[in-house]
């Protein structure tokens, strides 16, 4: 438990080294991080990557045993993982806004009214714990252990509070293969029109493979649910699921 939380800290440092001063330089909105926010947020993510140690990693573990392969994983399993495990997290993110249940603790992640890189940790813990095991599922299937893919796991981390960063970035071309800032805004974008749509959290083709892309060309005026806030608890709100576009 102790590598679990000085991991956690280093995650937390390298998020905000990189990604607090891009804030600063390039920001969508004019909006300064509320201090509030800053510490429930962490607090989640401190609590939450303890559960998934503690209840997650062990289901994880016991698949790695019964798939685990006899050499390291080589770059092309680890790309499968990557792959595999971005559509997994697709097909959660997206039961998670059709189940009425599942949405009420979802909810709690589409709350906030303004976006930076911390709010990617504001997650129910059911809701975390779901996610991490469909992420991980793969990697436990392709014999690749959590130790071993520990590199890729903090660049995911890294890169999904990268995709809720108050950060004016374009990237042209790139925005139809990898997911963006503008990608996941439009996700939680307080426009009925942009609901149901820009789910994955690492490859943007997965959502247009399925059907839910949506391209913006600027960063929506205005994110989050007004029916409930952040300050109303971790989910205990009755909320309807987000409404589909079709």
């Amino acid at each position: 438990m102790l590598a679990t939380l000085l991991g956690t800290a280093v995650s937390l440092l390298v998020m905000a080294g990189l990604l607090t001063p891009l804030e600063s330089w390039f920001p969508v909105a004019a909006a300064r991080p509320r201090a509030r926010a800053v510490v429930a947020c962490v607090a989640l993510f401190v609590f939450n990557t303890a559960l998934m140690q503690l209840a997650g990693a062990p289901v994880l573990e016991t698949l790695e045993e019964q798939f685990a392969a006899a050499e390291p994983p080589s770059w092309m399993r680890l790309l499968a993982v990557l792959v595999l495990a971005d559509v997994a997290g697709y097909w959660m993110h997206r039961v998670m806004h059709r189940v009425p249940l599942l949405w009420r603790l979802h909810a709690v992640h589409h709350a906030p009214t303004e976006l930076h890189w911390f709010e990617a940790w504001r997650q129910h813990p059911i809701d975390f714990l779901m996610h991490g095991l469909a992420v991980g599922l793969p990697s436990a299937l392709l014999g690749a252990s959590l130790a071993e893919i520990s590199s890729v796991v903090l660049i995911r981390k890294v890169f999904t509070a990268f995709l809720h960063a108050n950060v004016r970035w374009r990237f042209g071309p790139l925005e139809w293969v990898l997911a963006t800032p503008l990608f996941h805004w439009v996700h939680h974008s307080a426009d009925p029109r942009d609901y149901d749509s820009n789910f994955a959290g690492t490859f943007a083709w997965v959502d247009v493979l399925f059907g839910t892309h949506r391209r913006a060309e600027d960063f929506p005026q205005a994110v989050g649910l007004a029916s409930v806030t952040p300050t109303e608890g971790i989910g205990t709100r009755s909320l309807e699921p987000v409404p589909p576009t079709a």
